[in-house]
């Protein structure tokens, strides 16, 4: 059985250091990791610019390539990290609806305070996020529960 595991929470929480750290578990280390970022900060470095310097331009590109990465891991029945914000029931639900019965689903999510992210985001070199946007995305996000077709839910609090 596949599975896929959804990462949940605002910029900052820690979501991507959360993969670098799966990714060293024999279980995870084949998984395909599903992640907009990523791209979009390998362009920025071949291009020698920064995430937000190119992100409005590749931002379109990113998300299609995600979406081709993802088909190509379900048809593969490969392993899935989803490395996104993923802040909503409404969103996971999307997103969850295009994997196979099959797949076993569960969420990791962050908790993080806003001053926390706030002051991580103050210390991010080249992908610095307008603080009107982490208010936003913190007052925003929905815990994810099991009612949402999750076979578990775990928590990382910062």
């Amino acid at each position: 059985m596949s599975e896929c595991i959804m990462l949940c929470g605002i910029p900052t929480s820690g979501k991507s250091t959360y993969v670098e750290k799966l990714k060293k578990i024999p279980y995870w280390e084949n998984a395909v990791v599903l992640s907009t970022d990523s791209y979009i900060e390998k362009q920025a470095q071949r291009l020698g610019r920064t995430y937000n310097e190119i992100f409005d331009d590749v931002i379109d590109d990113a998300t299609r390539e995600l979406e081709l990465e993802f088909n190509e891991a379900k048809n593969d029945g490969r392993d899935i990290i989803w490395d996104q914000t993923n802040l909503t029931v409404k969103t996971r639900r999307k997103k969850l609806s295009k994997l196979p019965s099959w797949y076993h689903r569960g969420a990791v999510y962050f908790e993080i305070t806003l001053e926390e992210a706030l002051k991580r985001n103050e210390t991010r070199e080249g992908k610095f996020i307008p603080e009107s946007i982490i208010k936003r995305m913190y007052h925003q996000f929905e815990i994810p529960t099991m009612t949402e077709g999750f076979e578990y839910v775990e928590k990382i609090a910062i």
